[in-house]
């Protein structure tokens, strides 16, 4: 695959990877911790679940495109 190719699919999948783990944190997460009524703490919260999420699945998301040939 070529380098320009490569990184224009590596950016839509990381992309698509994030949004989705958005919504699910957003949309899953606060009923199981009763956020119906979201606060400023309950959105912080969100917020930092989002983001090791996606630190998380980033990770992933390098290690799978570095095997990539």
């Amino acid at each position: 695959m070529s380098t320009k190719r490569k990184h224009l699919f590596k950016a839509i999948t990381w992309n698509l990877l994030a949004m989705t783990t958005t919504y699910i944190v957003l949309t899953m997460l606060p009923p199981l911790f009763d956020l119906e009524g979201i606060s400023k703490k309950g959105a912080g919260f969100l917020v930092a679940v989002d983001r090791v999420l996606k630190l998380i699945f980033y990770y992933g998301h390098e290690r799978i495109w570095f095997s990539v040939k």
